[in-house]
């Protein structure tokens, strides 16, 4: 079985992977992704319909940097909190949290796809989305969606 766990390091993602992992059958494989949005600083001022952006590329470089750290550090955060005897890969990815998780367990061939959920109300969710609710539409497996504990 390959599970593929969706992690943006906080503690109720840590929660979920680590409760997702004694649920399953021991899994041959576990890839746990962070996905980092696209740093807005690269399209800063392309609005203006001139031809660049105000951000040198040596800024841009600077905040992806930045963001792929974060991002490091989430999987390990997420990975040391794992109690399974299968390989564990990690994976940062860029773009947008939903469907590149989607993506993601396509290429992998996941058996089941894994992420937390935060519990926002409804109105929250209808304005801005959801990681969990895009999954559950769009992935090509099985979904575990794993509740935030009080």
């Amino acid at each position: 079985m390959r599970v593929l766990i969706g992690t943006d390091g906080s503690d109720d993602a840590i929660e979920a992977a680590r409760r997702a992992v004694t649920l399953l059958a021991t899994p041959d494989v576990v890839t746990v992704v962070c996905v980092t949005d696209t740093t807005s600083i690269e399209t800063a001022g392309l609005e203006s319909g001139f031809g660049g952006g105000i951000a040198t590329p040596a800024e841009i470089q600077a905040v992806q940097q930045a963001a792929t750290d974060s991002a490091n550090e989430a999987l390990e955060r997420t990975v040391a909190a794992l109690s399974t005897s299968a390989p564990v890969e990690q994976r940062v990815e860029v773009g947008d949290t939903g469907p590149t998780l989607c993506y993601v367990a396509e290429e992998t061939a996941a058996d089941v796809l894994v992420v937390g959920s935060r519990g926002r109300g409804r109105l929250r969710r209808a304005l801005l989305g959801s990681v969990s609710s895009h999954v559950i539409h769009h992935a090509p497996c099985p979904v575990v969606i794993v509740r935030a504990t009080e």
